[in-house]
């Protein structure tokens, strides 16, 4: 039991120095940032979400092979277990496929009209928010990553009870906000990343000039 926790706190150890980087706020922030245009141009949603899933990962292990690696090095941790299909997980499935079918019936029946669905779009944006958020916590060991779920909530909530807002605004004005805000510090993060771990020197390059 103890081997096991020891190890768990190399591998928070490991990812929270991997997280320095500022990889991760700039994927959320580009993500954030293209959502507005996803909603006007939904034939490009498809295009971007396989470009995200597919290639964007890759991308950023490119650059974490070139920038990242050699500064801090590279450890390669565990491999996840795969998914268990739990009571839990099943239940949660039905419940999201019964909610859409629910959500798809009142509109065609005009009980729900879609400026409110686009209103509380926020809302149910700062709500899923939790799941990474809960990710990041057990991957890193810092609960700060708790105050991103919970900040995003609050904000996505008060925007959607913000009345003077347009329908057509209230989507923008949530995602671009949030979008800049982990791209700014996405950069931030990645220039001090680059500024505080110089470029190690492997044997390689020592035994190349001699």
């Amino acid at each position: 039991m103890n081997e096991e926790q020891d190890l768990k706190k190399i591998e928070q150890e490991s990812y929270r120095e991997l997280m320095q980087d500022g990889s991760t706020e700039i994927m959320a922030g580009l993500f954030f940032l293209v959502f507005p245009l996803l909603i006007r141009e939904p034939g490009l949603a498809g295009i971007f979400v396989m470009f995200y899933v597919l290639f964007f990962p890759q991308f950023i292990e490119v650059v974490r092979k070139k920038y990242v690696y050699p500064r801090i090095g590279y450890v390669k941790l565990r491999e996840e277990e795969p998914l268990k299909l739990t009571a839990g997980y099943v239940v949660t499935v039905f419940l999201l496929v019964a909610a859409g079918i629910v959500l798809v019936y009142a509109i065609s029946i005009d009980f729900i009209i879609l400026d409110m669905i686009y209103r509380w779009v926020p809302a149910f944006f700062g709500v899923i928010m939790w799941a990474p958020s809960v990710y990041l916590k057990d991957k890193t060991g810092q609960n700060r990553y708790y105050l991103f779920g919970a900040l995003m909530t609050i904000t996505g909530f008060a925007v959607a009870f913000t009345d003077f807002l347009p329908v057509e605004v209230v989507i923008m004005v949530y995602t671009l906000s949030w979008g800049a805000a982990f791209f700014v510090l996405g950069i931030i993060r990645a220039a001090l990343f680059i500024r505080k771990y110089p470029v190690i020197d492997s044997p390689e390059d020592d035994t190349s000039e001699q």
